[in-house]
């Protein structure tokens, strides 16, 4: 179907939070985070914001009354960086705000220590990531670059019109020009996930893994170098978001 007309592409502020941490939570519900509630979400897509490798877009159209919301991206592109900026700089207040969230679920909370109590605790108290410059041929290996696209959510009537390829091709223009050279994604596999959608936009699937709520996710992988996709690089999606 053709895009509607009047669709745009704008960066995402404090404001539209609300909005994103609800649909987020509604429509997009893999992973712990969005079981955590909105205004945990809300939190987190809050450090997108202001991370120097972090990208948070809406995509929205005129509406009778004036701009009507389609849907959203979260992503970096740096994803090793982007999450040692956010830890950084958000560490105690993600941590504050998931313990308050855990604390009103008693069962999440139960499943959370089970899970991903010691990993947490680990990330938590983790150094900086040392980035390396290139050296001669036995020195040291540079952290890769990688994008990553972290959240994406088109409202269940938006969607059919290209609203979801529009932001990601946005996403990926964005990530080419800050010098990544690699984009990836992980989405549930089968059809309550969107790889069908992706591999449509060329994306290729390189592994499948299983979350540690036991579903079974893909993580595809698109080479924005040479515009295709690739699969036999080391994964940033091996250090999980949630």
């Amino acid at each position: 179907m053709p895009l509607p007309a009047g669709v745009t592409i704008r960066r995402a502020s404090s404001s539209d939070l609300s909005l994103t941490g609800h649909w987020q939570c509604r429509y997009l519900r893999d992973g712990l985070f969005p079981r955590l509630g909105p205004r945990f979400v809300r939190h987190w897509h809050a450090t997108f914001l202001d991370a120097p490798r972090g990208f948070a877009f809406i995509a929205e159209a005129q509406g009778p009354d004036g701009q009507v919301p389609l849907g959203f991206l979260f992503g970096s592109s740096d994803q090793l960086r982007h999450v040692d900026d956010v830890l950084r700089v958000h560490r105690t207040r993600l941590a504050v705000q998931g313990g308050l969230a855990l604390v009103i679920r008693p069962k999440l909370f139960l499943g959370f220590l089970r899970t991903r109590g010691r990993s947490y605790l680990r990330r938590l108290l983790k150094r900086p990531v040392t980035v390396v410059a290139p050296a001669a041929v036995h020195g040291p290996v540079p952290v890769p670059r990688v994008a990553v696209i972290t959240a994406l959510v088109v409202h269940p009537e938006s969607r059919g019109h290209g609203v979801g390829e529009r932001l990601v091709k946005h996403f990926l223009s964005q990530a080419s020009d800050a010098g990544a050279p690699l984009a990836e994604l992980v989405t549930k596999a089968g059809p309550g996930g969107a790889g069908r959608f992706y591999e449509r936009l060329g994306w290729a699937p390189v592994h499948a893994h299983t979350t540690k709520d036991g579903e079974t996710a893909k993580t595809y992988r698109l080479d924005l170098s040479q515009g295709k996709p690739e699969g036999d690089r080391p994964s940033a999606q091996e250090l999980p978001q949630e």
